[in-house]
């Protein structure tokens, strides 16, 4: 189990990868010059050719687990986009979705997220995000805000990513509270 924030829309959303960390096949990285490849790669009977079997960030990542810090070098582009494709805890009527990847929140990649939202707004009347815990099964909790894109702010990102889901076992049943914005042209 684990959470989710996805976005939502009518209007088709584009994937987004993130520029940092690519994948690559064995003789791709050795040309590269990387050096920690595991040594099953590297055997005789393994196809070195084979893509995407290794994954290389051009960035350091830094957990401090007594302080929580993480530290990533705040690269405003170090986030992802991708499509939401058999999930069953998603609750959205939108026909379109991708979930959020980034390893933790900063000002500059939750502009960056508004801008994309912005752009599919050109298209449709609203778009949602939803903040969720995955692998409750029954119907959710679901607490909705409905917002203007101009009254939409970077730290709403910021509040509805870093929101703990409460679980509670109601009848026998756990219900999850799950969280959406609504926003608007």
């Amino acid at each position: 189990m684990s959470y989710c924030t996805y976005i939502a829309s009518d209007y088709p959303l584009e994937p987004k990868k993130n520029p940092h960390d690519i994948t690559l096949s064995v003789n791709e990285a050795l040309a590269m010059g990387i050096k920690d490849i595991p040594e099953h790669y590297l055997a005789p009977e393994f196809d070195k050719d084979e893509p995407d079997v290794m994954l290389y960030s051009d960035r350091d990542i830094e957990i401090n687990t007594e302080t929580r810090e993480i530290k990533d070098g705040d690269h405003d582009d170090d986030y992802a986009l991708y499509p939401v494709e058999g999930f069953g805890d998603i609750y959205t009527e939108k026909k379109y979705a991708v979930y959020l990847e980034w390893v933790r929140y900063t000002e500059g990649r939750a502009k960056k997220v508004i801008e994309y939202i912005k752009e599919n707004l050109k298209h449709t009347d609203e778009v949602e995000i939803w903040h969720i815990f995955m692998g409750v099964g029954e119907t959710p909790n679901i607490h909705t805000k409905k917002m203007s894109i101009e009254e939409f702010q970077p730290e709403m990102i910021r509040d509805i990513y870093n929101r703990e889901i409460k679980i509670e076992t109601v009848e026998g049943y756990e219900v999850a509270d799950q969280y959406r914005y609504v926003i608007t042209r």
